[in-house]
């Protein structure tokens, strides 16, 4: 039964969790020393640029999952770019230090802000796409808009159609749920021992989970306006297109971790199932999140992938 709770709580939590201090306006210390910010529409995006190294090989967008945010990529950024890559990492709506969707705004989906983004940096290059668990579900979306050179999926997990939610949607979009969802954010992320056991169980890797940056995954949880831009999120996101998956015509990486407790065996086969010619690789012993404890070995399968 114990295992069962915390198991709901981890997708909770991790459907709901990453990054680090301070939200940047203008004037403001940035949250990293690498971010920047696009702005389009009503939408101001943060991300993060970490440049290459050596000589150039290319540029990576890297899309974050459910809860989490550039972070959760900061490891393999660090990793790519001294293999030579441009690495990019965006703070989708609603996560890290990007803006919180409310009703009153005019309303852009994801794939789009990210479109308009790599554009803004790149007009007219190819891009190599990289998507982890829910952006890997935005990945596969936004490699069908845009003339991407390679997309790489790890953990990825396919967005179901929330259009007709019925009574689920009026309870999402009601203020209750978003000041539940914004006590949990605000307060039970800050119980140390709690966090702790989510990583572990997200990770499946104790000494890992034993020095890692806790406010580095919470504080972004805690700003202002979260609960209700989860609302928003959960009523309009785009369901992946798995079908006009079959128009991508690039090369593709699948990444499933073993002891992921995220993904279950009929997401991965809905997303293999998309991609019949794809490039497998399992990561033994990993968890969901192998991405950040598994960059190093990781990389090197991206980039053995990158360079075929």
């Amino acid at each position: 039964m114990t295992k069962k709770v915390l198991s709901v709580f981890l997708s909770l939590v991790m459907m709901l969790a990453v990054c680090v201090p301070a939200f940047a306006a203008d004037g403001e210390a940035l949250p990293y020393e690498n971010s920047r910010f696009f702005s389009y529409g009503d939408y101001e995006l943060h991300y993060r640029f970490e440049p290459h190294e050596g000589l150039y090989k290319g540029r990576i967008m890297f899309i974050h999952g459910f809860g989490q945010s550039s972070f959760s990529w900061e490891n393999m950024a660090d990793e790519m770019s001294a293999k030579g890559y441009d690495c990019y990492c965006v703070d989708l709506p609603n996560f890290g230090y990007s803006t919180r969707e409310n009703a009153e705004m005019e309303l852009i989906d994801r794939e789009t802000l990210v479109e308009k983004l790599m554009l803004s940096i790149a007009p007219g290059f190819t891009w190599t796409l990289a998507g982890h668990s829910m952006g890997g579900a935005v990945a596969i979306n936004v490699a069908q808009q845009v003339d991407v050179q390679k997309l790489m999926l790890f953990c990825a997990a396919p967005v179901a159609d929330m259009g007709n939610m019925g009574n689920m949607g009026g309870m999402m979009s009601s203020p209750i749920m978003s000041g539940m969802l914004d006590f949990v954010f605000k307060y039970l992320t800050k119980i140390d021992i709690l966090m702790r056991l989510v990583v572990l169980m997200a990770t499946a890797n104790l000494e890992y989970t034993k020095n890692y940056n806790l406010e580095g995954v919470t504080a972004p949880l805690q700003l202002d306006g979260t609960g209700e831009g989860l609302c928003m999120l959960m009523q309009t996101m785009r369901p992946t297109d798995l079908e006009g998956a079959a128009d991508i015509k690039c090369p593709v990486l699948i990444v499933n971790a073993e002891k992921d407790m995220i993904i279950n065996n009929s997401m991965k086969q809905q997303i293999a199932g998309a991609f019949p010619s794809a490039e497998h690789y399992l990561v033994e012993d990993g968890g969901h999140i192998c991405i950040e404890d598994r960059a190093e070995e990781l990389a090197g399968v991206a980039f053995n992938f990158l360079n075929k």
